[in-house]
């Protein structure tokens, strides 16, 4: 018996890649971080309605914000070594 096989498409490594991102952040309870790399991964999800330049524009957005919610550095060198 033949399966069809799901095709393989940018949307699961870009997925994959934002619940990666969500899971760093919260090694380091950065829950701002961690909520961009979890709506990135949502967003992606090739069953979302949102197509072409609106679909890139909130990955961008999302992308950005993620970078930008971290704490200091000195922040997280005190939590690694506390």
């Amino acid at each position: 018996m033949a399966e069809k096989l799901t095709r393989m498409s940018w949307h699961y490594y870009a997925m994959a890649l934002g619940v990666l991102l969500g899971l760093m952040a919260a090694t380091l309870a950065a829950w701002g971080a961690m909520v961009s790399g979890f709506a990135f991964a949502i967003l992606c999800h090739p069953v979302i309605p949102f197509k072409g330049l609106t679909r890139g524009v909130f990955l961008a957005l999302f992308a950005i914000l993620y970078v930008f919610a971290f704490p200091d550095p000195d922040v997280v060198r005190e939590m690694m070594n506390a």
